[in-house]
């Protein structure tokens, strides 16, 4: 006969911590997606807004250009092995003084060489210099980072050659990360500008910007 209560077994004790360090995993792993999902939004929409404001000043620029380089035909004209599309050449008087597109979006008042270049690291650059120089008044400057469409199939600038203002207009197309890990999508930041004051494109006169400095 006993009088006290029976305890738990060893073989009742482990399953008991068993089942709860699975209660646990599960918790943490759900912690860890929904952690994860924020991070993904957050970093997705500090992208799409920088990159809001890289494309305000690429606008700007071909709005106010006075000659359009064939994107088409760059080469290696952008500093480096560059594909096709993957570089844009202007002469515009929309140019920004400053060296960040989130200081200013300040014009120059004299027309001013600028180019811009989109690299296989995802980085995208943009450089100026006045006209007739061979000596970049500013260096590559790195105004976004990341950027996912880095194939010759998918390039950042086209110059449209058809239409009524062949020439003149210039797509913009710029893949972002993918917002998720699951679908794999990527975030598509697209415009399409008209350079109002454009007369022609890809001259080869020098006095405009057809001498392009060294990288």
């Amino acid at each position: 006969m006993t009088t006290g209560e029976d305890g738990f077994s060893m073989i009742e004790l482990m399953i008991s911590l068993a089942i709860g360090m699975v209660v646990l995993a599960l918790v943490l792993v759900s912690l860890t997606t929904f952690l994860q999902t924020g991070y993904n939004g957050v970093a997705t929409g500090q992208a799409a807004d920088n990159m809001a404001l890289v494309m305000t000043v690429i606008r700007r620029q071909v709005i106010n250009a006075d000659v359009l380089y064939n994107p088409a035909t760059e080469g290696t004209n952008a500093g480096a092995t560059i594909p096709a599309g993957f570089s844009l050449r202007m002469l515009t008087a929309g140019a920004r003084t400053t060296a960040s597109p989130h200081t200013t979006l300040a014009t120059a008042t004299v027309p001013t060489c600028v180019q811009w270049r989109l690299l296989k690291t995802g980085s995208l650059q943009d450089r100026s210099w006045p006209t007739g120089r061979t000596t970049a008044a500013r260096p590559w400057h790195t105004a976004a980072t990341g950027i996912v469409n880095t194939r010759p199939g998918t390039p950042p600038f086209v110059l449209d050659t058809t239409g009524a203002y062949q020439h003149r207009v210039v797509k913009l197309s710029f893949s972002l990360p993918e917002t998720t890990k699951s679908s794999g999508t990527a975030l598509v930041v697209k415009s399409s500008v008209t350079a109002l004051d454009a007369q022609f494109f890809n001259p080869t006169a020098g006095q405009y910007c057809g001498s392009v400095p060294s990288p």
